[in-house]
């Protein structure tokens, strides 16, 4: 997540709660949106379908690195970026927004198989935004 995505999910929370205060029957509010990219660090589509690549062996370094916290909120470091072939299609892609977070789902192209994430806390989005001090 990055600067731009934390601010667009922090005013769509901020209008789902004024709307909210007009409406109490609203619950959530569904926003048809591709801004994840969905990944998977098992599938690798240049190899296949035959091209050459280079080896991914730094993303799976990185992923048996990274730290899973007792919310299941994974912190990526700034230099963190999944190889092209590892990014995968999807459609109907949704952000799902709540009083006190933001959830995605897709469908992944040609399937039937729906990626979802868990809600991503309004108090972890506002960290994006807080300036990192030494």
């Amino acid at each position: 997540m990055d600067e731009g995505l934390a601010k667009l999910m922090l005013r769509r929370i901020t209008s789902l709660c004024e709307q909210r205060a007009l409406d109490a029957s609203l619950l959530e509010a569904y926003y048809w949106d591709s801004s994840p990219a969905y990944f998977s660090p098992w599938v690798n589509r240049a190899s296949q379908s035959g091209e050459l690549h280079d080896s991914d062996g730094t993303l799976d370094e990185m992923l048996v690195n990274l730290e899973v916290d007792t919310r299941e909120m994974v912190t990526a470091p700034a230099d963190f970026r999944v190889p092209e072939g590892r990014l995968t299609a999807v459609e109907c892609s949704q952000m799902i927004v709540r009083d006190d977070g933001v959830a995605f789902t897709a469908l992944l192209r040609h399937t039937d198989i729906y990626v979802t994430t868990a809600e991503i806390p309004k108090a972890f989005i506002e960290l994006v935004l807080v300036p990192i001090t030494a």
